[in-house]
């Protein structure tokens, strides 16, 4: 599974929490209310009855929104398992006054290298030594280009 597959992968199993949240959250309003009617209609709204049925109903909330948690945890960890024991990352060049490590995801690698050619005080420098780094061209891929645009606008 490449990065890109990992990321729409979780991507997709986040929206599908929050889909069960926001309807497990329309459920609850929804129940509140009609509990709430309800004891109008009995004329027990400022009773105890009410208040033991608005408290169960919020623990079966917590308890669903716990399960939704848990199971989008459990779904992700799985994931990041099969991730890491996927071989076939891509590899490189390590050769680098930096960290190299082809198992982060392209924008964390970005900030790594970026970082680094940031902190060499002559920009001139850093753009030279950019530009003869074969290894960050090969690390960053795309984001190569947008990290000499960088350097370029801060001379």
């Amino acid at each position: 599974m490449t990065a890109e597959e990992l990321e729409k992968a979780v991507n997709k199993l986040i929206a599908e929490a929050n889909e069960d949240s926001e309807r497990a959250k329309k459920e609850y309003g929804q129940d509140v209310l009609a509990a709430r009617f309800a004891a109008l209609e009995r004329r027990t709204y400022r009773s105890d009855v009410l208040e033991r049925t608005l408290t169960a109903l919020q623990a079966d909330y917590d308890a669903r929104v716990r399960k939704i948690q848990s199971e989008l945890d459990e779904s992700l960890e799985a994931l990041y398992a099969e991730r890491e024991e996927t071989p076939d990352l891509p590899t490189g060049p390590t050769e680098a006054p930096y960290e190299v490590d082809y198992s982060l995801p392209n924008r964390e690698r970005y900030i790594i290298v970026k970082n680094y050619y940031l902190s060499i005080a002559d920009r001139n420098a850093a753009i030279d030594a950019l530009e003869k780094d074969e290894t960050a061209k090969a690390y960053l891929g795309d984001y190569y280009t947008y990290l000499m645009e960088l350097m370029l606008l801060m001379l």
